[in-house]
């Protein structure tokens, strides 16, 4: 009986791979992506055809502006008189908590405290006045020019250079434009509000446009890991190039040793760190299996269905869900399509917040850390899974993780 219930399961898996594999479509990827290769046919890189050429700050503030309004609308002063603002984003930010936070209980609830707070500090500030004055104005316009100095400094739609092994690396240079409007922003405003707003502001876009592009490579990720080489119009010896450039990208601007390894072994430097984190995913996967109910399909390297909690999710086994939390961090969730951005609004717009609440530095960066560690790296990571519902032809999966990305400088759309 056992033997034939086992070969049931055998053959139900079969089935729903095999009408997955029927579902899959490589079209998308070559309506995204351009295979680019030099006048010999000799291949170049890969340019996504999505990604904007020109830069404008203006996406980013009027979202911004639009998500603090929102946010001071539920926090009228009967709601903050009867607590009820501080117990809805309490539930927000403990929703799926872990029942044992291993001995970190504390640690936990004295951060969501904080960032209640810093939420709080928000209702007073004057959205309009800030936003409208030719001063601000000014900082953004000036930070705007040098940022799209700094982006057009490296072609912004190439996501993969196969023929130089530090393109990417020495050429980040994003991070001086942040610097320059920084120190702009000090010298030319007074305002506390205003100063501490607009260097939100500059400091979020440098983010959100670096991220775009990593974004963008997990959702190559996924066309390269799950179609064949020949589907792409691609050699095996070619993905690898690409493998090794998109992880070349990842490599921090002090990390010159990194950038040596990757020199001394390019065709082989990307899916050996491909594979490296394939293997730790599945760990992962392994060692939280106990606490799901059901565990489904493996979407791709980086995402699994299960159930958890009573409910259809995605889990993301490259992130965990915090830095309390060591079990994979829930990146959907078909039972709630808005439980992840919510989420991430309120954390994003605590960022702001906490640059108002008077604590040492030192707290503030912890606080700052537990903040980021629910969102920073997930939602990058989960082009990856985008990338999967796109080649799936899922344009509800894709439209919710473009929600949750909250980054408007990146459409999507092809």
């Amino acid at each position: 009986m056992r033997s034939l219930s086992l070969v049931v399961g055998l053959l139900c898996l079969f089935t729903v791979n095999t009408q997955a594999a029927q579902a899959k479509s490589a079209d998308a990827f070559f309506k995204r992506f351009q295979v680019v290769r030099s006048a010999d046919g000799k291949l170049v890189g890969i340019r996504d055809r999505t990604l904007p050429v020109k830069f404008s700050v203006a996406p980013y503030v009027k979202l911004i502006r639009s998500q603090l309004l929102d946010e001071q609308s539920l926090m009228s002063p009967q709601n903050l008189a009867s607590g009820q603002y501080d117990s809805e984003i309490k539930s927000v930010i403990e929703d799926g908590m872990d029942q044992n936070l291993s001995g970190y209980q504390t640690q936990f609830d004295e951060n969501v405290e904080v960032v209640v707070n810093s939420l709080k500090k928000l209702a007073v500030l004057n959205i309009d006045f800030i936003f409208t004055h030719e001063i601000f104005q000014d900082v953004v316009n000036q930070y705007q020019g040098k940022m799209t100095d700094a982006i057009m400094l490296l072609d912004p739609t190439m996501i993969a250079n196969v023929n130089d092994s530090s393109y990417f690396y020495k050429k980040n240079v994003t991070y001086k434009a942040v610097t320059w409007g920084l120190d702009f922003a000090r010298r030319r405003m007074s305002s506390i509000p205003m100063l501490n707003t607009v260097s939100y502001v500059i400091v979020q876009v440098e983010k959100l446009i670096t991220e775009r592009r990593q974004f963008h490579q997990n959702m190559l990720l996924h066309y390269l890991e799950n179609f064949k080489e020949e589907e792409l119009g691609l050699t095996h010896d070619e993905v690898n190039l690409i493998w090794s450039s998109i992880y070349e990208s990842r490599i921090q601007w002090y990390a010159f040793w990194e950038s040596s390894t990757a020199k001394n072994n390019w065709t082989k430097y990307g899916v050996n760190n491909f594979y490296l984190n394939f293997r730790a995913a599945t760990t992962n996967l392994k060692n939280a299996q106990s606490i799901y109910s059901e565990v489904s399909d493996r979407m791709n390297f980086a995402f699994q269905k299960v159930t958890f909690n009573n409910e259809k999710v995605v889990v993301n086994l490259f992130d965990k869900e915090s830095i309390f939390q060591n079990r994979p961090a829930v990146a959907f969730n078909y039972d709630r399509p808005t439980q992840i951005v919510r989420k991430r609004v309120v954390l994003n717009l605590a960022e702001l917040g906490l640059s108002f609440v008077p604590m040492s530095a030192m707290i503030k960066d912890n606080v700052s850390t537990f903040i980021k560690s629910f969102y920073e790296q997930q939602k990058i990571t989960e082009g990856a899974l985008y990338g999967y519902f796109e080649s799936n032809g899922d344009s509800k999966g894709q439209d919710q993780v473009h929600a949750q990305y909250l980054n408007p400088f990146d459409g999507l759309a092809l």
